[in-house]
């Protein structure tokens, strides 16, 4: 919550959209890291991939003296968010950037301990350009970096982190149901009554976001750094939802436009059936055990893109699926509809493929049938038995929720500044059609 509170004033103070959220507070951005930025074959959402090389490591001769210089300037001052949230309370704000409050007894109160202020950092790009641009690169070393067709090579040139410790609270008094967007953000599953206070600190100079510098050149052997910092480009909905139309407007063709994408992808998972019951529950094993590990399933998507120059993994659970789908034989529709399933997957939150695939088939196929209402005109309701994970205070509730958004904002169901709500929508949809089709049949 605070990150997103972070990056929406980072945003309102001046930042030109080239600044890019960090998803783990605990991982620090150093200047002139290297990062892979990868967009996906189905979904141009851009994944970030920190390398363990920096910018003057490319170079053959040693650079490690090599200091470009930086400057730190003040971003945002005494920056603090205190939201409280009630049954029927509405949300408002006194005017200064970086705070929100409302008064009234709350159900819930997520915010900071004290106020906190937001430093950026810059790498002299000037004196970076001048020392490595035009300079040769060993194929060696660009083989090391191990880029694939749809990936860039970028180096943080600017970071943004904060001056001191930052205590988060979040108090929630319930009784009854807390929102499920909650649940999904903070991993809170709360039942009964209860009062419950959750805090821990934030270290100082925690990466809160990062710019990117976008080299060039390296087919060539040659270094060549872009002119401008690098911006993540919008997606067409994302657009139009910031348009000049109408809300009203903006839902109905925003959910039409998801409702095409779903329906133009959904006819491409169908290989997935026609496979053996024996091999889709042994795929469906495989999947369960290497989502264990995140970086298992970008490297899987990334393997499965590469099936004409297949190199075996060194990852034993991605083996082991490609092993199982056995990709020297597999029809190309087959490895189209894995690789679009794995792509819906690796665009999902993180936790939440994790949380699908071995959910109970009596909750997937509930979600399935709220897929097949998101397809027709009609507005799609929640059955009123549904099993644990989807009820009130169920882990996987936000998904039915979501799945039942057709007479309202996309937006207002779902607060991550990080991924379209369409798309989200879309994946969410593609990833429950397919697990769908994999479970074993029943007469």
């Amino acid at each position: 919550m605070f990150a997103a509170e972070a990056k929406a004033v980072i945003k309102q103070v001046g930042a030109h959209g080239d600044l890019i959220s960090n998803s783990n507070l605990n991982h620090r951005m150093d200047l002139l890291t290297l990062v892979r930025v990868t967009e996906g074959r189905f979904w141009s959402v851009p994944k970030y991939k920190t390398m363990e090389y920096s910018l003057p490591e490319l170079m053959d001769e040693h650079e490690s003296d090599f200091s470009p210089g930086f400057e730190e300037e003040v971003l945002v001052k005494d920056f603090t968010t205190n939201v409280e949230t009630s049954g029927g309370g509405n949300l408002g704000g006194d005017g200064e950037v970086g705070k929100a409050e409302v008064s009234a007894n709350a159900d819930t109160v997520d915010g900071v301990a004290s106020p906190v202020s937001m430093v950026t950092k810059k790498v002299n790009i000037r004196t970076v350009r001048t020392r490595f641009s035009g300079r040769k690169i060993s194929k060696d070393k660009v083989e090391m970096l191990r880029l694939r067709d749809r990936d860039k090579l970028m180096f943080v040139h600017q970071t943004v982190y904060n001056t001191g410790p930052v205590k988060l609270i979040r108090k929630t008094k319930r009784d009854g149901s807390i929102s499920a967007s909650c649940q999904k953000m903070l991993h809170l599953v709360v039942k009964g009554n209860r009062k419950e206070e959750t805090s821990f600190t934030v270290p100082e100079r925690s990466t809160f976001a990062y710019g990117l510098m976008e080299i060039t050149g390296l087919e060539e052997e040659t270094l060549k750094i872009s002119c401008e910092p690098w911006v993540p480009h919008r997606s067409t909905l994302d657009m139009l939802i910031s348009s000049d139309a109408s809300s009203d407007d903006n839902a109905t063709y925003s959910l039409q436009q998801v409702k095409e994408g779903v329906q133009n992808k959904i006819a491409l998972l169908q290989p997935l059936a026609d496979l053996s019951e024996s091999t889709r529950s042994n795929l469906l094993k495989t999947l369960r055990e290497l989502l264990k590990d995140g970086d298992d399933l970008v490297l899987l998507e990334r393997t499965l893109d590469q099936c004409r120059a297949y190199e075996r993994p060194q990852s034993q659970p991605v083996s082991s699926f490609m092993d199982l789908l056995d990709v020297s034989t597999a029809s190309t529709a087959l490895k189209d509809a894995v690789q679009l399933l794995v792509g819906a997957m690796d665009t999902l939150p993180d936790g939440v493929p994790v949380r699908l695939t071995s959910c109970c088939p009596d909750t997937l196929r509930v979600l399935n049938q709220l897929v097949d209402g998101l397809m027709e005109d009609g507005d799609t309701k929640l059955p009123e038995s549904l099993p644990p994970p989807l009820q009130e205070d169920g882990e996987l509730r936000w998904t039915a929720e979501l799945l039942c958004s057709t007479n309202q904002m996309l937006s207002d169901q779902w607060d991550s500044p990080e991924l379209p709500a369409e798309i989200l929508l879309e994946v969410l949809s593609l990833v429950v059609r397919g697990l769908s089709l994999m479970q074993p049949t029943t007469d």
